[in-house]
């Protein structure tokens, strides 16, 4: 069952993330790209978009009033080419 007010909460806290982050999460997330193809998309380093996340998602959660200790699936840094069978 969800706690009351949750997605209120959740829609604060989203607009506190700066956009540049927002927009991390979106490819990952909804866009379904790799964390090898969302740093090349904004530029940054694969180890930025995963530290950023990881992070975001951890405050999230802590926000959210989730466990501290529960952590979010951390996107898989996997390289866009495909290894043939």
């Amino acid at each position: 069952m969800l706690k009351r007010g949750l997605p209120q909460r959740f829609a604060a806290e989203w607009k506190r993330i700066n956009p540049r982050e927002r927009l991390m999460f979106s490819l990952l997330y909804y866009e379904g790209l790799t964390p090898t193809e969302t740093a090349r998309t904004l530029g940054c380093t694969v180890s930025e978009v995963l530290r950023t996340v990881e992070t975001r998602f951890a405050r999230l959660s802590l926000a959210l009033g989730r466990l501290p200790a529960a952590r979010a699936r951390r996107p898989r840094a996997t390289s866009t080419r495909r290894m043939a069978a």
